[in-house]
């Protein structure tokens, strides 16, 4: 068995990750583009199960594109 030497300081969190992480009740994130919208939505759900918090999240469909709202 080969073993490699790997640099935990290089692995950082994604910046979605922690984007999401500082969500307060009410806050919400604006998308143009739906593509990156639904990418961001279906982190949440990710990151919803795999911290195993009580939060939640609605996406809604606005004039200009999407918007992920933290209400819980």
């Amino acid at each position: 068995m080969l073993v490699e030497r790997f640099d935990l300081a290089r692995l950082q969190p994604d910046s979605r990750v922690a984007v999401l992480n500082t969500l307060q009740i009410g806050d919400s994130l604006f998308f143009a583009e739906h593509k990156e919208a639904q990418s961001m939505r279906v982190l949440s759900y990710y990151f919803l199960k795999t911290r195993n918090l009580g939060w939640r999240f609605t996406f809604r469909k606005i004039d200009n594109g999407w918007r992920l709202i933290r209400v819980r």
